[in-house]
């Protein structure tokens, strides 16, 4: 019988232990039941035989869905972990794709898509590919459930939406994907410095093996983050890049005709 102790132990986190290995039993459980959940969801979004509105309708599930899990782990910190508004403010770019990512889809904001979806997708690719010491624990208690949850989420809105053909972006729509890149950095780097906290929240000083002698790594960190970026739109929509590359183009060579 589950105690009232053992369960506050969960729900903080104190009954999970740290064991060094970065990829633990726990991660591959997680990263198995994450592929198997967007495979499912997938399926259904390229399912002709499944109404749009339908889909429409999962999708709102989904993004409601999270959103109250977002309000739901901070009121859980606030109570059990004694946490004050630095420890729930999202100072890490997913906890704050956590909650614009479900925002936008209930919204339908196609810029709000263009500046943070890719961005969100990429970002909790590598979390589940670099765990660092994410899963370095003996149980999953909350907080280690939260992290996945978390990311699980601002994984699947953004690829079900795709999938369903509702959101497909192109390299044309890389100016907004900047954009929304500098409100992360904005956010991480410097509200963060404004509320008293030093940490790397945006992972731009890791030590990446592709850092180059003698440039600053959050500089090499941004300019192969963007780099990246910008080969994934153009391959989320090849011919739609292609068209919109050879209108600049052509526009350019016009000018330089006049």
């Amino acid at each position: 019988m589950v105690t009232m102790n053992a369960f506050l132990d969960w729900l903080t986190g104190a009954v999970a232990n740290r064991i060094d290995e970065e990829y633990s039993l726990l991660y591959w459980i997680t990263l198995g039941v994450t592929l198997a959940i967007l495979a499912g969801l997938v399926a259904v979004a390229v399912n002709k035989k499944i109404k749009p509105e339908t889909k429409q309708m999962i999708l709102i599930g989904i993004s409601i869905f999270q959103l109250s899990f977002e309000v739901l782990w901070r009121i859980v910190y606030v109570v059990f972990k004694n946490a004050d508004f630095v420890g729930i403010y999202p100072v890490y770019p997913c906890n704050l794709g956590g909650i614009i990512v479900p925002i936008i889809a209930l919204t339908n904001w196609k810029k709000g898509k263009d500046m943070f979806y890719v961005f969100a997708f990429i970002g909790a690719c590598l979390s589940f590919a670099l765990p660092g010491d994410m899963f370095c624990f003996d149980v999953m208690a909350f907080p280690l459930f939260k992290s996945a949850f978390q990311h699980t989420g601002i994984l699947l809105i953004p690829l079900f939406e795709y999938a369903m053909g509702k959101y497909k972006p192109c390299i044309k729509d890389f100016p907004l994907l900047f954009v929304g890149c500098l409100i992360h950095i904005f956010n991480c780097e410097a509200v963060t410095r404004w509320l008293g906290l030093n940490g790397d929240y945006m992972y731009l000083r890791q030590g990446y093996p592709f850092e180059i002698p003698g440039i600053p790594s959050p500089f090499v960190t941004c300019a192969f983050g963007l780099l990246i970026f910008a080969i994934v739109l153009f391959l989320l929509d090849i011919k739609g890049s292609l068209a919109f590359l050879k209108s600049l183009k052509k526009a350019k060579e016009s000018k330089q005709e006049e």
